[in-house]
């Protein structure tokens, strides 16, 4: 995830020690729709 933040793709929130992610809202809908299946994919593999 450190990658995705970096590149804009994602956004972070310090939630104590745990770090939580998001897809950035700002992308345009095809790619946050891109974004959301290749993470569902990584997780599921």
């Amino acid at each position: 995830m450190l990658v995705l933040n970096q590149v804009g793709l994602v956004v972070d929130r310090r939630d104590a020690q745990w770090v939580r992610y998001r897809i950035q809202p700002d992308l345009p809908l095809h790619l946050r729709v891109l974004l959301a299946a290749a993470l569902v994919e990584e997780v599921m593999a």
